[in-house]
């Protein structure tokens, strides 16, 4: 079907009993979701972010951009509302728009639609993570933003567009490095897109300039803080804890050598995976997490690193002086045993990305949670017990199974688009998006698998663009199967 008319006449005037309807359900499941959860929910990591936001901190373990988030609605408020209604407004309002952008340009049945609308308005994942004080429903916001703005590129290919997503990308960057793939999808799009060469060499010097001047920046404070000058310690701590996933598998590992200044480390590992549980009493799915930050881990131990309860500027320099000596001392091991890496590590990512870390399930069986006293005094908490309901209706145990019934639907519909050649029946609209819903499924799935620890969370953009394309696919194969039968004439 031809695109008629403007986007907003199509939104506000052709669409509207849907968007009062999205509207009308979204804010009556707020309140509900309040009723239930008076407070934000605390994790983990929320100390971390709030701690660098209350002391100014410019450097972090990960990405500095929530940090800076929190700093900034703290100038205006202290109450942990005015970031769970920013991150609902934000994360609804980008899911909305994807839903009318693929609604106007790809013109799916009603039926079509409807699915769509209903399991992104009625998802429990979707709508209770503003509530949580992490950068996950920030990313997942930018990014579906990020995913709209590029079909609207494919559709007519602006200056705006090509500007704007470049700016989301950098954006999703300082939230999370996850994002370090993205470039690698946008920068092809608007190099090869038709249109003039100046502005897309703007627009892609505009992104050079924001990636390479947030990396240097970074990169020089790290350098002052610890003498070395790396963009992402982290990324060391990662690799080395992946690979002591591989590591605890090798047999003989006495024999191993490794340069001289990575010998007391390794002499560390060798006496704490000895003295470790079986892989049996002990799995695998756990380790990242463990190597990574456990106090007792190796990698923790060798440089006396805390970064639990209230981390000194001391102790972030040891944290980042070691990145680099871990990375290398992971890249040893690798290069000493590659396929036990392949096997052990790798070869267990797809078991971990079909089964995820479920770090949080929205359920508290007494009735709330406990934060700490440095949270109580950024949000002026009254106590330290935060309460909410005890019930389950938002409960998330249910949400692994969901998404790999949806990653099974996108992925046999992807290769059915393609092994049928409908991909030649439609039009270039049309097979773009397609192409960018299958490409960027498929990033995910590589880079989750090969260098990131899996957790729940980690899935809700891939979720929502699951749910964005699988019935726009699958209508597609419908009608393309039920075009090429024959139909039975009755008998007279």
């Amino acid at each position: 079907m031809a695109i008629q008319g403007n986007f907003r006449d199509f939104v506000f005037r052709e669409q509207r009993k849907d968007l009062y309807w999205a509207v009308g359900l979204l804010l009556g499941h707020f309140i509900l979701l309040k009723l239930l959860f008076p407070h934000a929910i605390i994790a983990w990591d929320t100390n971390f972010y709030i701690r660098a936001a209350e002391n100014s901190t410019e450097i972090l373990a990960w990405p500095i951009g929530y940090s800076k988030f929190l700093a900034f609605i703290h100038l205006f408020t202290h109450s942990d509302w005015a970031i769970v209604i920013f991150q609902y407004i934000l994360l609804e309002g980008a899911v909305l728009y994807l839903y009318f952008t693929i609604i106007y340009l790809l013109r799916p049945a009603k039926w079509t639609g409807w699915i769509i609308f209903i399991c992104l308005i009625f998802n429990s994942f979707i709508l209770t993570i503003s509530n949580y004080v992490l950068s996950d429903s920030l990313f997942a916001s930018l990014t579906v933003l990020w995913f709209a703005v590029t079909l609207w590129y494919f559709h007519q290919p602006k200056a705006i567009y090509s500007y704007l997503m470049v700016l989301l990308i950098f954006l999703l960057f300082t939230l999370r490095y996850y994002a370090i793939f993205y470039p690698v999808i946008t920068v092809p799009i608007i190099l090869f897109s038709r249109f003039r060469w100046q502005t897309k060499l703007m627009s892609l010097a505009l992104g050079c300039l924001l990636f390479f001047g947030f990396i240097r920046y970074t990169s020089g404070l790290f350098e002052k803080l610890s003498g070395q000058r790396e963009f992402s310690p982290f990324s060391g701590w990662v690799l080395a804890g992946n690979t002591l996933i591989m590591y605890r598998h090798v047999e003989h590992r006495e024999q191993d050598i490794p340069p001289p200044e990575m010998r007391p480390l390794h002499e560390m590992v060798l006496q704490s995976l000895d003295t470790m549980p079986s892989t049996d009493r002990m799995p695998d799915w756990g380790m990242a997490y463990y190597f990574t930050w456990s106090l007792t881990s190796p990698l923790m131990i060798h440089r006396h690193v805390n970064l639990y309860d209230n981390p000194t500027n001391a102790d972030l320099k040891k944290w980042a002086s070691v990145g680099g000596l871990y990375k290398n001392y992971a890249i040893f091991l690798i290069k000493k045993h590659p396929l036990p890496y392949v096997r052990y590590y790798i070869g267990q990512g797809l078991d971990w990305f079909i089964y995820p870390v479920i770090e949080f399930t929205n359920e508290f069986p007494e009735g709330g949670s406990r934060v700490k006293e440095g949270v109580r005094h950024w949000f002026g908490y009254k106590s330290t017990w935060l309460s909410s309901t005890s019930g389950n209706l938002y409960s998330l145990a249910y949400i692994p199974t969901v998404i790999n019934i949806l990653h099974l639907f996108m992925i046999m519909g992807i290769i059915a688009f393609y092994f049928l050649r409908i991909y030649k029946k439609v039009n270039t609209l049309f097979r773009k998006s397609i192409m960018l819903a299958g490409i960027y499924w498929l990033a995910n799935f590589l880079f989750m698998v090969v260098s990131a620890p899996i957790m729940l969370r980690y899935h809700l953009s891939i979720m929502i663009v699951d749910i964005a394309f699988v019935p726009v696919v699958w209508e597609c194969i419908y009608r393309y199967m039920a075009a090429k039968t024959p139909q039975i004439q009755p008998t007279l």
